[in-house]
């Protein structure tokens, strides 16, 4: 017969925990890219009023240089390319984060417009780090006024 050591559930889920715990502390499991593949996106708000649809993405630490807006195919894409100068770069150099939890990372993000939206007119505007763009409607899409109709 051979003897087998019980653990109860309770001690063992403790143990773990607590052995864990003391295991982050000693190594360091941080990784400099951990944002980059986090897919950081922009707050975004879509708003629709009678006359229009408004999206604003909240992108500071950009300029209007480092967007590309462009609209095909019923799709309105916002693309942010931020280019490190050199000088940030010579900056930086020698330096590696212990810990990092914002940053200024490209992305792209994709909005499918309606149809019911005027395409040539859609207009954008970047100021304090904050993008809106107007998205007007079509005037058939505008909703009218009630109409009374008389019965004779």
């Amino acid at each position: 017969m051979n003897l087998v050591r019980f653990y109860h559930p309770r001690y063992s889920v403790n143990r773990s925990l607590v052995n864990e715990m003391f295991n982050n502390f000693r190594t360091s499991d941080y990784h400099e890219d951990y944002l980059r593949n986090c897919k950081n996106q922009p707050a975004i708000n879509i708003l629709e009023s009678e006359n229009d649809f408004k999206i604003e993405l909240l992108l500071p630490g950009f300029t209007k240089e480092d967007l590309q807006i462009n609209y095909h195919k019923e799709m309105l894409t916002v693309k942010v390319d931020k280019k490190q100068s050199e000088s940030e770069t010579e900056k930086n150099e020698g330096l590696k984060y212990a810990h990092r939890e914002f940053g200024i990372f490209n992305f792209e993000k994709q909005f499918k417009v309606p149809s019911t939206v005027k395409t040539d007119s859609i207009d954008a505007k970047f100021e304090n780090g904050i993008l809106n763009i107007v998205l007007p409607k079509k005037e058939e899409a505008l909703e009218k006024a009630p109409v009374d109709i008389r019965v004779s």
